[in-house]
């Protein structure tokens, strides 16, 4: 409420309403529908189904749909990073500062990056793995609403009012697709900041300013500086229209010079943002410094220039207008749908119209609901039609790195408390019925039907439209069902007025609920990253090596769970990194962070031999590498079924094989993941009946023509006399395939071809639920060198690889003029390999270098005999430590700036800020308490003498 203002007791109508219980129905049925299964840990509050549609999981996968398929970051990179987080404090770990076992290594918990350092992440640590997702959106959920239910009472608004608007936030698009990444961490303390920025402004003491600083330190911890920055200048902006307005209110009635009206106020707010960066220093040091040596800040120079097709602003009153994220469902919108997708409600978009048209009066404060409405519409402006709009708000400090759509963040929590207001507003709308409002009552059914008619005009074809039908439909009924009950709350002389406002939240429930429902993940715990046969291979044997990735086997860093080093990774790598990654697979990087191997030919190449690449993996559905045998041979004109009859093809004596092939006539159409699939089943078979080798692999959806079985069958060079390689199907719907032609070699009634293996210094060593490849020339992830030569980019170094020897390093010119090589072997050992620390002893007849196949990144230090030295660029992304003759214990720290005394300053900071809270709410109360005594002695003093008391 403004200063200087008496409070429109009307509020206290809504408290009392119906309405008061009804708005409260919303949040509740979020969590004990939505969230309560997860809070128990029956549910993942995560994608793990998603998962199951990789190798080596799909294998033996029984999910039949996924519910988002929206969502792959999440369960390739967040929640890997989250578990591993967890895993390490639980071994007893102090402090996991860094993640070394995706890609290049990424910082885990020495900056926000990962969101393992928020507030709300950290309030989760004490739960079980398969619950934690679901208190961290109850965390969530909890901050919006109290900062919602706080910033609504100091501006005048009632309690309902509040938590309508913080249900509306909770469940717009922008806290509800981003699900489960960092971004919803941070923005679940947007409210909480316009409410600290309220309060300063209003009360501008010291104590009012406390809360800021930690209001702005949970939020830098969240992890996504992108719209943190948005919501800060917008809270400044909201900070700076409301200090004017209550000036211009107050006028020269106000206490005080101009100092205490115009300096005091942008004082303390500096105040409290120099505050929050003491207690969050030491996190954001490191994080910028990595973001500058991982992220191509010149390729993000412009992302202020991207927009939102026009068309998704469908999706502001119909989420799934442009289709929906369920496997096997359509999506047809211009955008990825988690950024595409701007949901408000349809109800929501009503209470918008409500409180544009209706009046205000004194109830609430100045200047609120036009800064509402003008943010809402510039966050609006920047995601769809940027321009001259988006330029003048790059010029910003911090503004022009990020997507400028992503003020939808901020931008979406403007709108839902603009239709708190309109809630408010409705309440207390009786009598006020002018034909404009009238109009505008009928406005918001009238454009929530165009909009439905406009989805209807853009959808590709019929089935679309009936995919989406049933959601638009459900989100009109709702917005007119709100439209409906204020013009019942606005209209004159009519009973159960409290009944319509009452039934608002609930129709915003029901919108919003469902938008959830169909969004959020909640699948059986069992699923996420579940042991398979190849995790198992892959522990007893990578030792300190790496693995990676074909396509999206182990996808991203899902490896890392089950504590396995991958070269694959979804993550910022450091240019170096990237450059040499290109050179093995210019196809490596499907996008700007997500990477894996995008051919089973790149594992031939001498660059994975220095990143340490011991196994490649891929999914079992993939064509082996090496030569196919027996295409031509197939009748065209005949078909078998082959559960009746047996494919089978005779090899010459010494063949490798890699893969035995059928064809199928048709396709497989949708296989029952959950119920029968079929096997495809290959055997390499002596002449005296002995199988020599044999693989199998399960029937996938619409598979067509020539279908492979991975066989590890290497070791058949070996064989003296001609062997049968065979194949039949086990169970699974009649399977159609080519039947033989008249070749000497077809033995079978069905075609079969076969993949015989190249010397290509791979082996075929695993295929139970993924195919697995050892690759022959790997070097250790620790190794010595001798000797260097020189190169400069990551094209002359990749081309050197194939040439030195593995004893010799590749390095710059400038850097092996600085350092002696001596030509003397040596031997390593390994002492600790940990994330943030490995120790090794080196024991060597000369000077050389130890080589450490992981990247080269900032704040590392090494230590020779405790002693530091420098870290030299090896093999043009790599590390290494110089080591003279003799035996030495090398030490590879990570040490991240600021490290040394930030945390102790943070904890200093956050002493002193709660010991400055106690001693002014003491201090407050003690001169309330006098204030209190001295109108009792002034109202005893003036009654007279021997009145009664």
């Amino acid at each position: 409420m403004r200063s200087g203002e008496e409070p429109d007791h009307r509020a206290r109508d809504v408290q009392r309403a119906p309405a008061r219980w009804t708005a409260w129905l919303a949040p509740v049925l979020l969590v004990v529908v939505l969230l309560g299964p997860s809070l128990l840990g029956l549910r993942l509050f995560a994608a793990g189904d998603l998962i199951e549609r990789r190798a080596p999981w799909a294998e033996t996968s029984t999910v039949e749909q996924v519910v988002n398929t929206c969502v792959s970051d999440t369960i390739d990179a967040s929640l890997p990073h989250q578990l591993v987080y967890r895993d390490r404090l639980a071994a007893g770990d102090p402090a996991p500062l860094w993640d070394n076992y995706a890609s290049a290594g990424t910082i885990l918990a020495a900056a926000p990056f990962q969101g393992v350092v928020s507030p709300i992440f950290q309030a989760t640590l004490a739960m079980p793995d398969a619950a934690f997702q679901g208190w961290m959106k109850l965390f969530e959920v909890a901050a919006i609403l109290a900062g919602t239910v706080l910033w609504a009472r100091r501006v005048g608004l009632s309690v309902p009012a509040g938590v309508v608007g913080g249900f509306l936030y909770a469940t717009g698009s922008f806290m509800v697709m981003w699900t489960n990444w960092p971004q919803t961490r941070t923005a679940a303390f947007f409210p909480l900041l316009f409410w600290a920025m309220e309060r300063l402004v209003q009360d501008r003491t010291v104590r009012s300013a406390l809360p800021l600083p930690l209001v702005v330190a949970a939020i830098v911890l969240g992890g996504f500086p992108a719209i943190a920055v948005h919501a800060v200048y917008l809270a400044a902006a909201y900070a700076v229209v409301r200090l004017v307005v209550l000036n211009r209110t107050t006028g020269r009635a106000a206490r005080g010079g101009p100092w205490e009206r115009w300096g005091r106020a942008p004082l303390l707010a500096a105040g409290g943002g120099a505050v929050a960066l003491l207690l969050v220093g030491f996190q954001v040091v490191p994080w910028a410094q990595q973001l500058m040596g991982t992220v191509d800040l010149e390729r993000r120079a412009n992302a202020w220039t991207a927009t939102i097709g026009l068309g998704e602003i469908l999706t502001i009153a119909y989420p799934q207008a442009l289709g929906t994220c369920h496997s096997g469902d359509a999506r047809w919108g211009s955008y990825i749908p988690v950024e595409g997708i701007s949901f408000v409600g349809a109800g929501a978009v009503v209470l918008c119209l409500a409180a544009v048209v209706l009046p205000v009066g004194a109830w609430l404060s100045r200047g609120v609901r036009t800064f509402l409405l003008v943010g809402g519409l510039v966050a609006l402006a920047a995601t769809f039609l940027g321009g001259p709009l988006n330029y003048l708000l790059q010029l910003l400090p911090l503004m022009g790195g990020s997507g400028l759509h992503r003020m939808r963040a901020v931008g979406g929590l403007m709108l839902a408390m603009l239709a708190a207001v309109g809630f408010d507003a409705v309440a207390r709308s009786a009598g006020q019925g002018r034909w404009w409002r009238w109009l505008a009552v009928a406005a918001g059914p009238v454009l929530l039907g165009a909009a439905a008619w406009a989805t209807y005009s853009v959808a590709p074809g019929p089935q679309e439209w009936q995919q989406v039908r049933g959601t638009v439909l459900l989100g009109f009924l709702c917005g007119a069902g709100v439209a409906l009950a204020w013009a019942w709350a606005m209209a004159p002389r009519v009973r159960w007025r409290a009944v319509a406002v009452a039934a608002i939240p609930v129709l915003l429930a029901v919108d919003g609920l469902t938008f959830a429902h169909a969004m959020w993940p909640r699948v059986d715990p069992e699923l996420a990253y579940r042991e398979t046969s190849t995790d198992a291979f892959l522990r007893a044997n990578l030792g300190r090596e790496r693995l990676v990735g074909v396509h999206s086997a182990y996808w991203g860093g899902a490896g890392q769970v089950h504590g396995l080093r991958s070269l694959s990774g979804h993550t910022f790598t450091p240019e170096e990194w990237r450059a040499l990654l290109l050179e093995a697979d210019p196809g490596m990087f499907a996008s700007a962070t997500s990477h894996s191997l995008s051919t089973l030919g790149a594992l031939e190449g001498p660059v994975m031999d220095r990143f340490a690449v011991r196994y490649g993996v891929a999914d079992t559905t993939m064509v082996p590498l090496g030569s196919f045998w027996g295409d031509g041979e197939q009748d065209d004109a005949r078909s078998v079924v082959l559960q009746e009859a047996v494919a089978a093809r005779v090899v010459p004596a010494g063949t490798p094989v890699r893969g035995a092939v059928v064809e199928l006539v048709g396709s497989t159409g949708d296989v029952p993941e959950s119920g029968d699939t079929g096997r495809l089943v290959a055997q390499a078979v002596a002449a005296d009946g002995r199988v020599l080798a044999e693989s199998s692999r399960r029937l996938r959806d619409h598979e067509t023509g020539t279908v492979t079985v991975a066989v590890a069958g290497e070791h058949l060079a070996t064989t003296t006399e001609p062997y049968t390689v065979t194949v039949r199907a086990e169970g699974g719907a009649d399977l159609e395939v080519r039947a033989a032609g008249g070749f000497p070699d077809q033995q079978g009634a069905a075609w079969a071809g076969v993949i015989v293996a190249p010397d290509d210094g791979l082996t075929l060593v695993q295929t139970a639920d993924a195919q697995v490849y050892e690759r022959e020339s790997v070097l250790p992830r620790f190794r010595w060198a001798s000797g260097a030569e020189t190169c400069e980019t990551a094209v002359e170094c990749a081309e050197l690889m194939a040439d030195v020897a593995p004893t010799t390093v590749l390095l710059t010119g400038s850097d092996a003029a600085a350092h002696a090589f001596d030509g003397a072997p040596a031997v390593v050992l390994v002492e600790q390999d940990d994330d943030d620390l490995q120790r090794v002893r080196v024991t060597s007849d000369g000077a050389g270098m130890l080589v450490v196949a992981d990247g080269f990144q900032d704040d590392w230090v090494a230590t020779v005999d405790g002693r530091e030295v420098p870290i030299v660029r090896a093999d043009h992304a790599m590390k290494g430590v110089p080591v003279p003759a003799g035996e030495h214990v090398i030490d590879l720290a990570y040490r991240p700036v600021g490290w040394g005394v930030g945390p102790w300053v943070a904890g200093a900071t956050a002493l002193a800020l709660a010991a400055a809270w106690v001693w002014l709410a003491r201090r407050d109360r003690r001169a309330a308490q006098r204030d209190g005594d001295a109108a009792r002695r002034d109202g005893d003093a003036g009654q007279p003498a021997g009145s009664a008391r």
